[in-house]
């Protein structure tokens, strides 16, 4: 049963073509992470899916009993809710269940004919199905359940939303969507505000969840985790491909490389048509032939005719500025020695010692609301050489990487902005920009046309113009697309200087972190080791506090390994793949060689039948060496064919997945 379809659903936003040609089918059990540079229309496709937009062109079908659940970036109540008023609100249908369950009882009771009861007792049936399976019973557990294992402690449950930050309203929002228990699951960035230990039961959740699930994240972790298909929106087109994040990589990969194999291919084959087709119709011309003038169109009319393959797109360019430059500190970064933070009459941290050193790459980890971000404060506002409590080492340049979607005037042009932050003069800037693989034409685009990508780098070229070699970061990677946290990565990794950073991306954590700080009950402990050994350690250690619930959804709906004779086989298939296209690529690249042979076999003789028309020439010389140039020319038309028909055998093979 396909539970929602479109059809070349197309969109425009304020002018500009979103996307179109999105022709897909949701089926019961998919899971599909659905990707794309930011502004690509991500979040507006999953609008259109859940019918909060109404598209330019196309349309979206999802039968009557289908049960849809959108869950936005930004919660939306009436004002004086609490937690557990809003989250009930989500199940209000369940009141109508038990009405029509009274309903058909006091029908029952009348003694109705065999063939109403039968029908009644049926729908009886079905109506208590549906209660139990979207846990009307216990309620109230289910929502305390799920509200903690997403980090929200059970004192607050009770309280007004308008108590909670956009975060916490965000994790509340996304509680609301999960306890529907809707047939499709319409995600939009959920985890933004997550901890690792939510993260992790939102993944196990994903996984056994009876919805189909389709969810937009940067995420890469979530993606390589949760999901079995990819949906990629890229130049206004959405391409499907199979697996997780890092299979959608391998194949994305995979499949330029063949396009820009069949590009390269096809653009040699048509050169060389078109050489030929200008040699005949020169002959042509020179002898009045008019069958070479024939031949000739021949020719033209197979390039126009040629289904023709699109150059692939040029890659993102990949951003190799090196963060160095900065000048080497002391052997302290940081040291914290008695350091207490609180927040009322609450201790996040009590009696922190730690010290880091030159060079270390440091994630500091820990629940929601645990304090990381203002243990960074207080390192940033309060650290010095002179204070024992918090001291930053000597030569320590201390510098914050924030994002900048709020600290700019999006109509400034990048050079000024850029200019005026590092103080630096027109043509240095100019310089430095460029490392950060900014063009010319860049330099003066409006901060506000920036991609979060570009706004990176923008932040990374002006603290190495600060020469900073304490770079401390909060969630760096969150709000970019998949493309930019991988470019902001690449540069994090090439960084000289000392790294302190808070982040959920286990990706980043996993490349970045050389060490650990964890806050946990109101402790700064530390763990000198990388982030896989110590998250592997830590939950070895058990469930912990929110696992003493009993947690819903650990089964694994992911596909099982291929057995072993389907493993054989396949491996049968792909050595035969292998083989064929060996076979065909040889073939082509012999009758190619040949092709290029019989061209200059052509130009000799028409060189010799040049020679033949000088004085003194016997004419019927000139006779044997126009049929021999025919008998060349006519090998040289049947082997482009050959070659051809060669050339696009290989290209078909390259085209099958």
């Amino acid at each position: 049963m396909t539970l929602l379809s479109t059809h070349d659903l197309a969109m425009h936003h304020g002018g500009p073509l979103l996307f179109e040609g999105v022709s897909v089918k949701i089926q019961p059990g998919d899971r599909i992470g659905l990707v794309g540079r930011n502004g690509s229309g991500k979040s507006t496709l999953l609008k259109l899916l859940a019918g909060q937009l109404e598209p330019t062109a196309g349309g979206v079908r999802t039968p009557r009993d289908v049960r849809v659940a959108y869950q936005a970036q930004e919660l939306r109540a009436p004002p004086g809710l609490t937690v557990m008023e809003y989250l009930r609100a989500a199940l209000a249908d369940a009141e109508h269940l038990d009405e029509s369950l009274l309903e058909i009882e006091h029908a029952l009771a009348e003694h109705p004919d065999d063939e109403t009861r039968e029908r009644l007792l049926a729908r009886y049936g079905r109506l208590q199905e549906r209660q139990a399976e979207r846990g009307v019973y216990d309620l109230d557990r289910r929502i305390e359940t799920t509200l903690t294992w997403l980090g929200l402690h059970e004192g607050v449950h009770d309280q007004p939303l308008e108590a909670f930050s956009g975060g916490e309203r965000n994790v509340i929002a996304l509680a609301q969507v999960l306890l529907q228990d809707p047939d499709i699951l319409l995600l939009d960035e959920p985890t933004n505000h997550l901890d690792m230990d939510a993260i992790d039961w939102f993944v196990r959740f994903l996984r056994s969840t009876r919805a189909a699930v389709i969810l937009v994240s940067h995420d890469r972790h979530l993606l390589d985790a949760s999901v079995r298909e990819i949906w990629e929106i890229e130049l206004q087109r959405l391409t499907s491909w199979t697996g997780g994040y890092g299979d959608w990589q391998q194949q994305k990969a995979e499949a330029r490389a063949r396009q820009e194999r069949q590009w390269k291919a096809q653009q040699r084959l048509i050169a060389r048509l078109e050489f030929q087709a200008r040699r005949l119709m020169d002959m042509a011309n020179a002898y009045d032939d008019p069958s070479q003038a024939q031949r000739a169109k021949n020719l033209k009319r197979r390039i126009e005719q040629m289904e023709k393959v699109d150059k692939p797109p040029p890659e993102a360019g990949a951003f190799r500025a090196k963060l160095a430059g900065a000048p080497r500190h002391g052997r302290l970064a940081v040291r914290l020695d008695g350091l207490t933070l609180e927040a009322g009459e609450r201790t996040l941290i009590a009696d922190a010692r730690v010290e880091i050193e030159q060079g270390e790459r440091v994630a500091l980890v820990g629940p929601n609301g645990s304090g990381k971000t203002t243990l960074l404060r207080a390192i940033l506002d309060q650290g010095a050489w002179e204070n024992p409590v918090v001291r930053v080492g000597k030569s320590v340049r201390l510098g914050e990487y924030r994002q900048l979607h709020d600290l700019l005037d999006p109509s400034v042009p990048l050079l000024d902005w850029t200019r005026e932050a590092t103080g630096l003069l027109p043509r240095e800037t100019a310089d430095l920009l460029h490392r950060f693989q900014f063009t010319r034409e860049d330099l003066d685009r409006p901060l506000g046309t920036l991609s979060g990508g570009e706004k990176s780098r923008v932040q990374l070229a002006r603290l190495v113009a600060d020469q900073i070699n304490l770079l401390i970061l909060d969630e760096p990677t969150n709000h970019l697309d998949t493309a930019s946290a991988e470019q902001l990565e690449e540069a994090l990794l090439e960084y000289e200087g000392t790294l302190l950073f808070v982040s959920h991306d286990r990706y980043l954590l996993d490349r970045l972190a050389t060490r650990i700080l964890e806050i946990r009950d109101d402790q700064l402990l530390d763990h000198p080791v990388p982030f896989a050994t110590w998250w592997n350690e830590r939950r070895a250690e058990g469930p912990g506090r929110r696992g003493a619930l009993e947690a819903r959804g650990t089964g694994d709906a992911q596909a099982a390994a291929r057995t072993k004779a389907d493993a054989k086989a396949a491996f049968e298939a792909e050595r035969e793949a292998r083989r064929e296209r060996a076979r065909r690529t040889s073939r082509a690249e012999r009758l190619e060689a040949e092709v290029a042979e019989a061209e200059a076999m052509v130009a000799r003789l028409e060189a010799d039948l040049e020679a033949c028309y000088a004085p003194g020439r016997d004419p019927a010389d000139a006779q044997t060496a126009l049929r021999t140039l025919e008998q060349a020319r006519t090998r040289l038309t049947a082997l482009l064919d050959d070659w051809a028909h060669a050339t696009e055998a290989l290209e078909a093979l390259d085209a099958q997945p």
